[in-house]
């Protein structure tokens, strides 16, 4: 295969026709959003910060959930960031709509928005790494069929859709052809904003610092003026996403899991390392030279880093104990690793660890037939897919990553691989394109996954987090209910109640103190869960939370509540549903023996 010639000059319409058209078949699944149903936990814990902070329930800067009636106060570590988007849509739109349509506008057009960013940062990405038009088209077909699509669907408003954006835009800003002032603007930009929404953009805002270091190292003097201006940006979005995003200078800041100070500190030291450099050494002539001073600057962050906090070059989630980590951690879902994906489900391990090894297989080959001039931005392209890749092997949130990349990548060889059948013809040529675009794109990974589905498409699905699912017990007057741990956000997020656990680790009693009521004997839970406060508790059949409770402990209080030996003291205030999932609600009998 040839490579193919940059691509700058290729028309702009097919990319944005097939943007529009993806745009729109994804916007025909708004239905469940619309009504107010949401893809998950955090989405809906989402839209009820946003609810607060819009009533005043809860100011800018504070981002604890009132309604999580936790030891811990309802702690959580989010960015306010997305919210201000979502607030934004919903303030105008309430007037004219009501607040519940409002809310649901917003949960598909935040999303939507994100789609159509992260579609052009992936087709500029495409024309700044020299792909054709054929390689366009496919890198944008391969992101809207891979697992980083599934963060900006209409339902899908928490913070993994913008940390996705602003990596993309980040990376096109660094493969900036005319290494322009503007490009590094937008770069010293996105680093900060990356880590302020939330910390699992660490790594790939470490890449982008680490991808204009090298820059410089590489091309010498036409580099200087760009990594200037991206040093001094960074300085000024370090400090303006300390002070102005949550929780705020004078916030709890010396954390690891939430961009905190030593993050801060070392988002400054690199700044202004690179300002340093390309300030009083702007005419460095030796590459040796450059690497020198390029690896004092990183050497400085790193210390700045360690000194501030060390424990932040461990596990974020070190300070959890065990029982929290084997009871819940790693039964969650973005959490678990490779081993752990590929016991519990082969035909998606294949999908995800499959497509992402085949991103870093592509971009080595690009990388090797880079034209004259174009290696070094396929060696950054390289370089995401063998991190997102390695990332996603640890935990599987990086899949995000790795398949947004992977897509780049694919995109870019299926091509050359175009280029070759349009140059030679004939069936070999087109065997080896098919063949390609099968191996670097996310249908031939997929396969495994839609027989298996087929195969289970008969199973009954369960219903616990749906509006419908939570009317009966949203009419209930106010109380504090006693909730699995996967329940509370929906319980928050459709009805007024209190809740006693949701899935959130800055919440650690409040997840040991559900996990030991369940998986403990039926004779103390009720004594246990006067302890909280709780007055009623909530059920769902079927719930995978407490089927796997049931499993580890068979003789628990799980594992009688799904055998349906519900205790005497346990009374029905809402009747079960006639579907499997539907919730109940129960009163807590303190009087009953």
């Amino acid at each position: 295969m040839q490579p193919s010639r940059p691509s700058r000059e290729t028309p702009l319409w097919p990319l944005v026709l097939l943007g529009a058209l993806a745009v729109l078949i994804f916007a025909l699944q708004a239905g469940p959003a619309l009504g107010g149903d949401l893809r998950g936990n955090d989405d809906m814990m989402r839209m009820q910060q946003v609810r607060d902070l819009m009533t005043g329930e809860r100011g800018w800067y504070d981002v604890s959930q009132r309604r999580l009636l936790t030891p811990e106060g309802g702690a959580m570590h989010w960015s306010r960031l997305p919210d201000l988007f979502i607030a934004g849509i919903v303030f105008l739109l309430q007037p004219l709509i009501g607040t519940r349509m409002a809310e649901g506008v917003a949960a598909t057009l935040w999303p939507l928005g994100q789609l159509a960013w992260t579609l052009g940062a992936v087709a500029l990405c495409l024309r700044r790494l020299g792909a054709n038009l054929a390689g366009q088209m496919a890198g944008l077909f391969f992101f809207c069929i891979s697992f980083a699509v599934f963060n900006v669907i209409p339902g899908r408003i928490d913070h993994h859709g913008l940390g996705l954006a602003l990596t993309l835009t980040g990376f096109a800003a660094l493969l900036s052809p005319e290494r322009s002032s503007r490009s590094a603007i937008i770069a010293g930009l996105c680093i900060p904003l990356m880590l302020s929404v939330a910390i699992e953009n660490l790594p790939a805002a470490g890449l982008l610092l680490g991808a204009f270091g090298l820059a410089w190292i590489v091309r010498g003097e036409t580099e200087t003026n760009r990594i200037r201006v991206a040093g001094s940006t960074l300085v000024v979005g370090a400090l303006l996403t300390y002070v102005f995003d949550a929780p705020g200078a004078g916030g709890v800041r010396a954390v690891c899991d939430a961009y905190g100070q030593s993050h801060f500190v070392a988002l400054l030291v690199a700044g202004a390392g690179l300002f340093a450099i390309s300030t009083v050494m702007p005419h460095a002539r030796e590459w040796q030279n450059r690497l020198i001073l390029m690896a004092v600057a990183g050497i400085a962050a790193l210390v700045s880093f360690i000194a501030i906090n060390p424990s932040c070059l461990g596990d974020p989630y070190s300070g959890i104990a065990e029982t929290i980590r084997s009871g819940w951690l790693r039964g969650v879902g973005e959490a678990r690793s490779a081993p752990t994906v590929f016991a519990d489900n082969l035909p998606l391990a294949i999908f995800y660890f499959g497509f992402g090894g085949a991103g870093v297989a592509a971009s080595v080959y690009a990388a090797v037939k880079a034209p004259t001039g174009g290696r070094l931005p396929r060696i950054f392209l390289l370089g995401f897919c063998l991190a997102g890749f390695a990332l996603s092997l640890w935990q599987l949130r990086a899949a995000m990553l790795s398949h947004s990349f992977a897509a780049i990548a694919g995109g870019l060889v299926t091509g050359l691989a175009f280029s070759h059948w349009y140059t030679r013809r004939g069936s070999q040529a087109a065997l080896i394109f098919v063949l390609t675009a099968l191996l670097v794109s996310p249908v031939g990974w997929r396969l495994p996954r839609l027989i298996a589905a087929d195969d289970a498409s008969s199973e009954t699905k369960t219903d616990c987090t749906s509006a419908a699912a939570f009317a009966q017990i949203g009419a209930a007057p106010r109380m504090v209910v006693f909730t699995p741990i996967d329940l509370g956000a929906p319980l928050i997020y459709h009805t007024r109640h209190y809740a006693t656990a949701a899935p959130y680790h800055r919440n650690p009693e409040a997840l040991g103190r559900a996990l030991n009521i369940y998986t403990g004997p039926v004779d103390v839970a009720r004594e246990k869960m006067a302890r909280t406060g709780a007055t009623h508790l909530l059920y769902c059949p079927g719930l995978n939370e407490l089927e796997t409770y049931a499993e580890r402990a068979p003789d628990s209080f799980a594992a009688a509540l799904e055998r349906g030996d519900i205790p005497n003291w346990l009374v029905p205030m809402t009747p079960p549903g006639d579907r499997q999932g539907d919730p109940v609600l129960y009163t807590i009998a303190f009087d009953r023996n």
